[in-house]
């Protein structure tokens, strides 16, 4: 029986609160290879913000927003990597 090695990408998107400032941040690897992403910062259905970057091997994108206590806000990544698409887990909280 022959077995592939499996290779994963890894994605990493934060978002954490202090007070009313939102912390986004994302860390892509792949070794190797061209990344670009973009970060979005949304409430509800509207985009607050948004933040592109592109590396090799390793992209790391780390903002802040200003954002409102008690609203729910969702990040979300995105982008390409070598060309191919990927689309990053959301993470959902409540400032």
């Amino acid at each position: 029986m022959v077995t592939a090695a499996v290779k994963a990408i890894t994605i990493t998107p934060t978002l954490t609160f202090s007070g009313t400032t939102a912390y986004c941040s994302v860390s892509i690897i792949e070794i190797g290879k061209n990344i670009e992403a973009t970060l979005e910062l949304w409430q509800g259905t509207t985009l607050v913000d948004s933040w592109s970057s592109s590396a090799t091997s390793y992209l790391v994108i780390s903002k802040n927003h200003s954002a409102i206590s008690g609203l729910s806000y969702t990040l979300k990544v995105s982008g390409t990597i070598d060309g191919v698409p990927f689309l990053g887990n959301s993470v959902v909280k409540v400032c």
